[in-house]
């Protein structure tokens, strides 16, 4: 809790849309930002906030905390942890003293606690803003009063690094937070006004701009950890927050940010569940590729078969058809694998969704991204690209599967007639060859499913261990959010 004192300070500052804007900020963060104040707890927990007053730059001024200890059961005594400075209690006149390795006991008398402090210490995540007027980068008391081309740009560093083990080897991960941005935009100073990775919102009266980030998690997925899911997909993780507009006179509102990991271990989220779900996908489609794999192997081993002389030439057609049926189920299965994986990242991406099969995906994507195109939302464009490129993917799927049924047809008629042999023979191996390194590419591809579940936990739990900024007492549950109040430019 901050005290009232503190709101009056920002209200005096940012006025009550400062305020409606830090609200907004939060309940962007929903479902798995939970209220603090919703339900009991079955054991003590601290719920802390930490609120950085920074200038325009981004630069720290002052932290201040406010701690609420949750007194579920009662106690008389409640023992905390902190290393908070300038310790006072905010709502009443429970007493407390320190002890030995920076702990404070309170005199609770069977109440929560709510009290507040400062600190020194360095954040997690820290927020650096940077002004350009017509491509040249300025300090905040240069933009002041300024017309042209101006971009406004929202960088996040994370520096809570931890140490993971990953299947034997140690990696450096950072804990995740996301970063929500939120301001008010004045339409008689900016007009013409974009946003990267964010949205801008109006009600007709007021114009928001509200930016998300996930700073650190980009760096993360380039880990070898990682390996695996960048060989399968492509994903764009945003590290900042982008504004530019035309502006006249320029001028800027307090801008607020707030950084919380609890998207990343709120109980809404059934970890266990997502990551069994992708294990079972992925492990579908290595399934698929390697019964493509076995077969051209078997294809190549025919065409070797088939040179030696014709005296083998009816056993190599014969192993050799006899793939036919393994080849043409695998491709079918690594299609229907890459199928059903395009359709649950188009639902993850707020597409509607819809039953996509081998005779209708391209109709229904083309339709897909034809209404999108038609479409006003920011997230559209976005949209469209994910939609374009699943598509791509698809169609490159079916040309395989195509071609293989194709060669595999061509198979069955060399061998329905000797006197076809030996012109098929060369044209035979040739093709096998081809085939033999297209099976080189696949293995090089194809992915160590396995590992992919261990880094998505290692993720989580970094996220779930992170429970508290200034300290937490044994057997005590923690949350913790920060939220950033940046001056604007007048």
């Amino acid at each position: 809790m901050i005290k009232r004192s503190d709101f009056r300070r920002i209200r005096k500052q940012g006025g009550y849309a400062g305020i409606a804007m830090l609200a907004a900020a939060i309940m962007m963060t929903q479902p798995a930002l939970t209220c603090y104040a919703a339900g009991k707890a079955e054991k003590t927990e601290k719920a802390e906030t930490v609120f950085v007053i920074a200038n325009a730059a981004g630069d720290r001024q002052e932290v201040l905390v406010s701690d609420w200890l949750k007194n579920a059961a009662g106690e008389e005594i409640l023992t905390d942890e902190t290393i908070l400075k300038e310790i006072e209690n905010l709502k009443g006149d429970e007493t407390w003293t320190a002890s030995d390795g920076g702990q404070i006991v309170w005199n609770a008398g069977g109440n929560d606690i709510f009290y507040r402090g400062t600190t020194e210490q360095d954040l997690p995540v820290n927020v650096t803003v940077t002004y350009t007027l017509d491509g040249e980068e300025m300090t905040p008391e240069q933009m002041a009063g300024k017309s042209g081309e101006v971009t406004i740009r929202y960088d996040y560093q994370n520096t809570a690094v931890q140490e993971v083990e990953i299947k034997g080897k140690t990696y450096e991960f950072h804990v995740p937070f996301a970063a929500v941005t939120a301001l008010l935009l004045n339409e008689k100073v900016l007009s013409d006004i974009e946003i990267t990775n964010g949205r801008l919102i109006s009600d007709g009266d007021h114009l928001a701009a509200l930016g998300i980030a996930l700073p650190g998690i980009a760096q993360d997925m380039e880990t070898e950890a990682y390996a695996s899911l960048n060989g399968l997909m492509k994903y764009d993780i945003p590290d900042y927050v982008e504004i530019k507009a035309h502006a006249e006179n320029f001028t800027l509102g307090t801008t607020y940010t707030v950084v919380t990991n609890e998207l990343f271990s709120g109980e809404e989220i059934d970890l266990t569940s997502v990551i069994k779900d992708i294990s079972t996908k992925l492990g579908m489609l290595k399934t698929g590729v390697g019964q493509i794999v076995d077969g051209i192997s078997s294809l190549k081993d025919g065409a070797g078969t088939l040179k030696d002389g014709t005296a083998k030439v009816a056993q190599g057609l014969s192993d050799l058809t006899a793939q036919n049926e393994t080849l043409i189920a695998g491709s079918r299965q690594i299609f229907e694998g890459i199928l059903a994986q395009v359709q649950e990242q188009l639902v993850n991406a707020g597409i509607p969704e819809i039953e996509l099969t081998a005779e209708n995906y391209g109709e229904v994507l083309d339709t897909i991204i034809e209404n999108l195109g038609k479409t006003e939302d920011p997230a559209a464009a976005g949209q469209a690209a994910l939609v374009t490129e699943a598509k791509e993917r698809l169609d490159g799927c079916r040309d395989f599967c195509d071609g293989l049924k194709a060669y595999t047809d061509g198979a069955s008629s060399i061998n329905e007639g000797a006197s076809e042999i030996k012109a098929g023979a060369s044209q035979l191996e040739s093709g096998a060859s081809k085939l033999a390194l297209e099976t080189s590419v696949i293995k090089a591809l194809l992915p160590d499913t396995t590992g992919i579940s261990d880094a998505l936990k290692a993720t989580a739990e970094l996220a779930q261990n992170y429970r508290s900024f200034t300290g937490l007492a044994d057997g005590m549950d923690g949350k913790v959010r920060f939220i950033w109040k940046i001056e604007g430019i007048e």
